[in-house]
């Protein structure tokens, strides 16, 4: 089908429904290849730090891609998997602003894991990844694949990056998805939708800290009231820490590693916790380190200091009307899908909140459904890989002609 998007704006409606009626028979006759593609990464294992594994994933992405008219970028990368970006033709339209598709290739499951395998039951699908987010990055890639089906792609700017290491907080990729993300007009990520049909409309920021605190070793027989015990102060420091979750805020903080210490007889010398926040804004989550920075340096049991650092951040997605217009846009099309879905404020972080920083429209939650992922228990409903493939596609569709205006 041979449709300009000009025509496509000309004629608003008439060609609208042609175009997903198009995308749904394409969706339709391939949809056993949705299924063979989403087996074929799953069994391809992609540990976030098994370099090796996460870069065939990449090469079997490359491969699927490979007769669509893409180019390909390839960020490459020492330890972690090499970050691939894939352009459609409209994208070299200096004056067009692409949409943007993320999805991750990694996965939290070491190759000893024993969770390695693919198998399809009724209708579920349960592997390494199926919904974290191998199958996400299906739906990314047919959605695609269905827009070329209809010669859009010429006439769409679409970038699809595929990182390597969101599973540990993308320290190589996030200055990456940001930069692409600000010359974007709009963002959909892929992780999995929620079980009522949630998709994401902003997720708490997270900030992790590593606090450090030091004292005076000694004999413990020897040892008085006044003994410069980390393990002490680290304590106190604790329970002080731990006040500060705030329900009302949905401010979340937990001290969730403890060490220190080297015998029950030796006055400990040194401990450590990890301390994980989440929160709903960037004012709570600044407040909130202010305050654990201002207990970190408050140390009461003598001959005792602290050091605080921070081991990982992703800032706040906030529900922000921009997100809330896109979100409601998705919604128009999956009424006319018949798709259910529903927002959602979701706790975990994910590149979402390294693209809303950027300042621009963002929702994610937009792959298939299914519960228990970082598990042995991970499974996909199988209806609904097909059934998101098609919402994406007509979103994208969709939204390009209402945010292009």
């Amino acid at each position: 089908m041979q449709t300009a998007l000009a025509e496509i704006h000309t004629i608003p409606g008439i060609l609208e429904v042609a175009e997903i009626s198009a995308i749904s028979n394409y969706l339709k006759n391939n949809e056993q290849e949705l299924f063979r593609f989403l087996r074929e990464l799953v069994l391809q294992p992609s540990y976030t730090r098994d370099k090796s594994g996460v870069d065939a994933v990449g090469h079997i992405i490359t491969r699927e891609l490979a007769s669509l008219p893409m180019t390909r970028t390839c960020i490459e990368q020492g330890e972690m998997g090499n970050h691939l970006v894939f352009q459609s033709p409209a994208c070299t339209n200096s004056n067009l602003k692409p949409i943007l598709l993320v999805g991750h290739m990694d996965t939290v499951f070491p190759p000893d894991s024993g969770f390695d395998s693919y198998t399809e039951s009724g209708d579920r699908v349960m592997g390494p990844g199926v919904i974290d987010m191998k199958g996400g990055l299906v739906t990314a890639i047919f959605a695609i694949k269905a827009l070329n089906s209809c010669s859009l792609l010429e006439h769409i700017p679409i970038t699809l990056l595929c990182n390597s290491d969101e599973e540990v907080g993308s320290p190589t990729s996030k200055e990456h998805i940001a930069a692409v993300a600000r010359e974007s007009l709009l963002a959909m990520v892929f992780e999995c939708g929620g079980l009522g049909g949630e998709v994401v409309t902003g997720r708490k920021g997270k900030t992790g800290f590593v606090l450090n605190v030091k004292g005076r070793a000694g004999h413990a027989a020897f040892s008085g009231l006044d003994k410069a015990s980390a393990i002490l102060e680290l304590s106190r420091k604790i329970i002080e820490i731990e006040k500060l979750n705030n329900p009302e805020k949905q401010l979340v903080v937990n001290v969730g590693v403890v060490n220190g210490g080297i015998g029950p007889n030796t006055v400990p010398e040194h401990a450590s916790a990890l301390i994980d926040t989440r929160y709903l804004t960037e004012y709570d989550g600044q407040c909130c380190a202010a305050e654990i920075t201002r207990l970190s340096n408050e140390c009461l049991v003598p001959h005792t200091h602290a050091t605080l650092e921070i081991s990982s951040s992703r800032p706040s997605m906030e529900q922000s009307s921009k997100n809330s217009e896109l979100y409601n846009h998705i919604l128009q099309v999956a009424d006319r899908l018949n798709i259910l879905i529903k927002d959602e404020l979701r706790s975990g972080v994910s590149d979402a909140n390294v693209i809303a920083a950027a300042g621009i429209p963002v929702i994610d939650g937009l792959g298939p459904i299914g519960d228990c992922d970082h598990s042995d228990r991970e499974y996909m409903l199988k209806h609904t890989l097909p059934e998101r493939t098609l919402l994406a596609a007509n979103g994208i569709f969709s939204c390009w002609r209402e945010f292009n205006r």
